[in-house]
């Protein structure tokens, strides 16, 4: 038995929660190799130990939804039912989700805790408490008013600490959206 065999048991007991087809298969690898090494008739190389535990350690994005046009619709089911529609059984992600207006600018910028739909819903429409546009400018009252295309993507978890604050807050620092209140917070870590 080798060390890197040893490192390969722990990160799919503590990771992929024993099973060796989901490590192989979040790590891009046949279940036959994972069982090889597991049971210590394959020593697995150098690579092969750091590509597990990228898949199983690394933040991983997914996207959910990606400028999709709004198009609200009127009665029933209405934006609620078209949000739904567009966020594609991800209701209930964590993540990050973006606003564009109609030239396609980022105007918002927000994050979920697992409430994807919730948060997008009440987000755009919420009421818009400073101008945007010049003054005599005739102003929107609501995010909703601006708002045309979406974006969403999941975030999947990490024992380290909330990466999808993170890059929210870094986001936010670079392209400063006009519907973001904040600037986004980032969080200095010791090193």
């Amino acid at each position: 038995m080798t060390k890197n065999n040893e490192v390969v048991r722990f990160l799919i007991e503590a990771y992929f929660d024993g099973d060796s087809g989901k490590a192989a298969t979040e790590a891009g690898f046949s279940k036959q190799q994972v069982e090889w090494w597991l049971n210590d008739e394959k020593k697995p190389q150098k690579n092969i130990v750091r590509r597990l535990m990228h898949a199983a350690l690394a933040t991983e994005f997914r996207v959910i939804v990606e400028y999709e046009a709004i198009d609200y619709p009127t009665g029933k089911p209405g934006l609620r039912g078209r949000l739904k529609e567009l966020l594609k059984n991800h209701e209930e992600a964590n993540g990050l989700y973006a606003f564009y207006d109609s030239m396609a600018s980022l105007v918002y910028l927000g994050k979920s805790n697992g409430n994807l739909l919730g948060e997008v819903y009440q987000q755009m429409n919420a009421a818009i408490k400073e101008p945007i546009f010049p003054k005599g400018a005739k102003q929107p009252k609501k995010k909703c008013d601006v708002i045309r295309y979406l974006s969403a993507y999941e975030v999947l978890g990490s024992d380290v600490g909330d990466n999808a604050k993170h890059v929210e807050g870094l986001i936010l620092r670079i392209s400063k959206p006009r519907l973001n209140k904040n600037i986004g917070k980032l969080q200095e870590t010791d090193v």
